[in-house]
């Protein structure tokens, strides 16, 4: 397999990909806490810890 592109997720500590997964899925859903979580496979309980956590 091809080495991932530069700037890939493939090149990210998984702290920051978490990160861009969440904000993509809350950009995605005009910032609805419920539908991002759905997305992404969590609760919104679990959604809010990680948003805390990335200070989003």
């Amino acid at each position: 397999a091809p080495p991932p592109a530069a700037g890939s997720l493939e090149d990210l500590p998984l702290e920051d990909v978490e990160r861009v997964l969440i904000q993509k899925a809350l950009a995605r859903y005009g910032g609805n806490v419920s539908q991002a979580a759905h997305a992404l496979g969590l609760s919104r309980s679990a959604l809010y810890r990680r948003l805390e956590k990335h200070g989003l």
